[in-house]
């Protein structure tokens, strides 16, 4: 391999780490927009026809910006304080500025003076524009969110429903 082929090699899984490290960054500004608040950082790392499901909660995909937004907003209407974890990130990056990835998460939150434990999975979508990464697509799937009163031991009836509004 001569000096040309092996630079831009280089220079291409450069590009891939690059890539991989501000999804990475995309990722905890999602987590840190939810958990805080921050209602302009998560709007500027959504793509404007995003599509966002929460299993089982939501019945059917959400299209849009603003829907998903409003979404994160009865979210944080309905729990309070959360604080969630996010892992055992799986990232591909494709060609096309394009990029899809799995990750597992675990929140605790509150709600009526209760203590809220839940985990699952996210299945991301993630597309390039301007030169950041943004979520087009975002699978919520909820294994379980209990409280802690209740426990999380059983085999069914893990996931409590989504609190009503009052």
């Amino acid at each position: 391999m001569n000096i040309e082929a092996r630079l831009a090699a280089l220079e291409q899984q450069q590009a891939l780490i690059q890539a991989r490290q501000d999804i990475l960054q995309t990722i905890a500004r999602y987590a840190r927009g939810i958990d805080e608040q921050l209602d302009a950082e998560l709007a500027a790392i959504f793509t404007d026809d995003v599509v966002l499901q929460t299993k089982p909660w939501t019945q059917r995909p959400l299209h849009g910006k603003a829907l998903a937004l409003k979404a994160f907003r009865n979210y944080r209407w309905a729990f309070q304080q959360p604080r969630r974890f996010i892992t055992n990130h799986q990232i591909t990056v494709h060609d096309a500025g394009t990029a899809t990835g799995y990750a597992n998460w675990i929140v605790m939150q509150a709600r009526d003076a209760q203590s809220y434990c839940g985990w699952g999975s996210y299945d991301w979508t993630f597309r390039q524009e301007d030169g950041l990464w943004k979520i087009s697509s975002m699978l919520i799937t909820l294994d379980c969110m209990t409280t802690l009163e209740r426990g999380w031991g059983m085999l069914a009836e893990r996931i409590l429903p989504f609190p009503p509004r009052e």
